[in-house]
């Protein structure tokens, strides 16, 4: 009984030291390029590692474990290869460039705990719910039911948004020099932030999955993603400086839904 209760406790902290790891190794490989890049398809990553981590700690097997793997491992793969495609045809994000010119020469030495660690702290927060939900799995608390089948369904539609977002957001970055100006079309006249929409709709389709728990700790995975994509991502800050150097841009705020997609205000 003791041991069982000190796997969940000694899996989370494995996780932990996993994601450290994996940030260290990115840290170094970011040394080699001279580019921070890699710490975003690494993100992903991190919460599959974790995921498996927990799969294994917990020894859940059986149809719910199956799904949810399958889904971290579909939504981590797909998001992994489509950031490292998106970063190939574009420089450095302008937030880390800044912080370059900040930072200077102490740029390479604080960009481990400023960027890399603070990824992976993320990531393991992130990584909760399924801890939660595979040792419960595990435990036989929870067999098969509607509300599954409900999450599943939900977490494919939040999967085709994203995945439909991040193509259109594509093809136009690696047009971006001879078009110009602000993504207008697909699902970008709907909302100005359709993949984080689709992201927060994917974790949230993890809560639910995680209802039939019990468990309310689970909420805390789906309630930080959510202020990760609405208050940092998106952040009131970042649109205005967008703003600043796109004057078309400022159009689009006033006629553009902010997150969740709706019809233009015009």
């Amino acid at each position: 009984m003791i041991f069982e209760l000190n796997t969940i406790p000694v899996s989370l902290g494995l996780c932990f030291v996993a994601v450290i790891i994996l940030a260290t190794v990115g840290w170094l490989y970011s040394l080699w390029v001279d580019e921070v890049s890699i710490v975003a398809p690494l993100w992903p990553i991190m919460v599959l590692v974790c995921t498996l981590i927990f799969t294994n700690f917990s020894g859940a097997d059986g149809p719910l474990s199956l799904a949810l793997q399958a889904m971290v491992t579909l939504w981590a793969l797909r998001m992994a290869i489509f950031l490292l495609v998106r970063d190939h045809y574009r420089p450095e994000q302008r937030q880390y460039r800044l912080m370059r010119m900040e930072l200077s020469s102490s740029f390479y030495r604080k960009s481990l705990p400023k960027i890399f660690y603070g990824h992976a702290l993320s990531a393991w927060i992130a990584s909760v719910i399924f801890a939660i939900l595979l040792f419960d799995i595990a435990a036989g608390n929870t067999q098969w039911a509607a509300i599954h089948t409900f999450a599943l369904g939900a977490f494919t539609v939040g999967l085709i948004i994203q995945s439909i977002a991040d193509y259109q957001l594509l093809c136009f970055s690696r047009n971006v020099q001879k078009v110009s100006g602000t993504l207008e079309k697909g699902l970008w006249k709907y909302s100005r932030h359709p993949n984080y929409f689709a992201e927060c709709f994917i974790w949230w389709s993890w809560g639910i999955f995680a209802i039939p728990s019990g468990n309310i700790l689970a909420v805390i995975s789906p309630v930080f993603i959510t202020y990760l994509m609405v208050k940092v991502k998106a952040a009131q800050d970042i649109e205005d400086e967008i703003a600043s150097r796109r004057p078309d841009y400022k159009k689009y705020i006033q006629t553009t839904s902010f997150m969740v997609p709706w019809r233009s205000k015009l």
